[in-house]
């Protein structure tokens, strides 16, 4: 798990464009949370680190650990069925964020879809 982590951690950050720093303090798990994945000094992170982190990446936590190679859990044909193009084009932070708390949910982790919602909110609210 932790080398598919590590990679999926690595390639999120790329795509983004973003600094290990920058997405570790994004998803509120302190400055060097990724730098620790990354060097081994953090082998198992919690559930709710993952969520935190998969929601900062802009992905699923199943995508960060490898049980789908899909980065939100569904493909884009299942998506357009339930959303326009144009909400997708208009927000796609707000779209992503409730992809991931879907998938919380269906895995039953409440309380990690819980701080994916606040998280969402308060970027909305930022913008």
């Amino acid at each position: 798990m932790n080398e598919i982590l590590r990679h999926r951690i690595g390639e999120r950050i790329g795509v983004l464009k973003i600094s290990w720093r920058k997405a570790s303090l994004d998803s509120g798990l302190g400055p060097g949370f990724i730098q620790d994945i990354i060097t081994g000094r953090l082998n198992a992170p919690s559930e709710q680190a993952l969520a935190s982190l998969a929601a900062a990446l802009k992905c699923s936590p199943a995508f960060l650990l490898g049980q789908t190679d899909e980065v939100i859990g569904e493909t884009e044909s299942d998506h357009r069925g339930s959303c326009s193009n144009q909400e997708d084009n208009q927000r796609p932070d707000a779209v992503m964020a409730l992809r991931i708390v879907e998938e919380l949910l269906a895995a039953g982790h409440v309380d990690a879809a819980r701080i994916a919602v606040r998280r969402a909110l308060k970027a909305i609210a930022l913008d």
